[in-house]
């Protein structure tokens, strides 16, 4: 290489590779300032972030704070693959020669292995000299391993590999991967730089918390609790889901409510006590009375953001619910956002709670009440909502702001 001051060069021995999920120039500009700001909130020093072709190549001034800055960087969304690589220069026979030795420590015998040859390069040649050369350097590194290391299995599902050998083929420069992690597949966090006000009340608010965040938005958490605990209990998980996004910032309200479960507002056909099924009934009026007062929170409060997110499922909110409320979303000045509503049905739906909760999920198959509830709003339903909510004082929240890296989110409770 004609200049060896350039950061891609083999005077830098190792550097970490990201390869994003979404091919384009604006992604590619967000995705490296994401990681530089990551990496420096969290006092990693970037000796030079760089970006050949799609891929995102760091070399940092401290080699030793390489798998713990991999690791970090695997948190940013929309990114297929993060790697430590070791630089390499092009010559083939040096290059493949140096690429056996490494495959040969890290593939352990008996493992199922996927040897993976990229090129930065845009544009393909017109003789395809690209494929020739990464045919014949896969043919050399599978013969020479099953050679030297007996019980290897050679496969070409990712999925089923037990490790991944990376090979980037740069301009001037090949990195080979040391430690490969699969990144996450999902829109990347605030790549729409837009904040959606996201009620927490349930379990099910907090998979479509999840689910605002996966989908590139910024989440402005506003907290519905009943009592100390019940707020300690959803700050806690709150708390553990954010550590899984590269958020440095976070806006969140407070508002006590009380439940309706205790409260005097029933509607007036309630059912008698002798039946099962009125009981379950009743209680699933309740829950809606819930959080139809909590939507009406939501629209009638400003908090800072036209986007609101509500966990509306179809096989949980009945169909009457659903649209009373979508329509007054479109009576009011909020945009709604229902990240459950669509594309997630009772399997996954349960899937996806069991992931994030385990067994303690407070949502179960007892909860499909569209067994139960009629089809139509129940009479008064509105006026004891309106009740309800007027029994609380629903501008009496309160406003945080925290630095998720730096401060303790239950710091907060002193001054609830």
């Amino acid at each position: 290489m004609s200049n060896m001051n350039s950061p891609l060069s083999t005077e830098n021995s190792h550097a970490i590779v990201m390869e994003p999920t979404i091919k384009s120039i604006s992604f590619l500009k967000f995705l490296k300032k994401s990681a530089n700001a990551l990496l420096k909130s969290n006092e990693y020093k970037p000796k030079s972030i760089e970006t050949e072709g799609f891929y995102v190549i760091i070399f940092l001034r401290d080699d030793s704070q390489l798998v713990q800055a991999t690791e970090l960087l695997r948190k940013i969304s929309g990114v297929s693959y993060v790697f430590i690589a070791a630089v390499l220069n092009l010559e083939y026979d040096t290059l493949s020669r140096s690429i056996l030795s490494i495959a040969t420590k890290l593939i352990m015998n008996g493992e199922k292995y996927l040897i993976k040859i990229e090129t930065s390069k845009l544009t393909k040649s017109t003789d395809d000299e690209f494929t020739y050369f990464k045919h014949d350097l896969e043919f050399f590194i599978q013969t020479e391993l099953s050679s030297q290391v007996k019980g290897l299995i050679p496969v070409q599902d990712e999925s089923h590999a037990d490790k991944i050998l990376y090979i980037l083929i740069g301009n001037d420069i090949a990195l080979i991967s040391l430690l490969v992690l699969k990144g996450s597949d999902c829109m990347p966090f605030n790549f729409l730089q837009a904040d959606v006000a996201c009620p927490i009340y349930d379990d099910c608010s907090l998979l479509s918390l999840v689910q605002v965040l996966d989908s590139g938005y910024m989440p402005m958490p506003v907290f519905f609790f009943d009592n100390q605990l019940d707020l300690i209990q959803k700050i806690r998980k709150f708390d553990e889901i954010i550590r899984n996004y590269p958020i440095e910032f976070v806006t969140f309200y407070l508002i006590s409510i009380q439940d309706t479960q205790e409260s005097s507002v029933r509607p007036t056909n309630r059912a008698s006590r002798g039946s099962k099924i009125s009981k379950k009934k009743c209680n699933q009026i309740q829950s809606l009375i819930y959080e139809q007062v909590i939507i009406q929170i939501l629209l009638r409060n400003d908090f800072d953001s036209f986007f609101v997110s509500f966990p509306f499922v179809p096989f949980i909110h009945p169909n009457w619910f659903i649209q009373k409320n979508i329509k007054l979303f479109n009576q009011s000045k909020k945009i709604l956002l229902a990240p459950l509503l669509f594309g997630c049905p009772p399997q996954a739906f349960e899937k996806n709670l069991a992931k994030l909760f385990g067994l303690n999920s407070t949502i179960n198959k007892s909860i499909l009440i569209r067994n139960y509830l009629d089809d139509s709003e129940p009479k008064d339903f509105a006026e004891a909502t309106d009740r309800y909510t007027k029994s609380i004082n629903t501008g009496d929240f309160k406003k945080f702001s925290l630095n998720v890296r730096k401060n303790d989110i239950f710091d907060i409770l002193d001054s609830v």
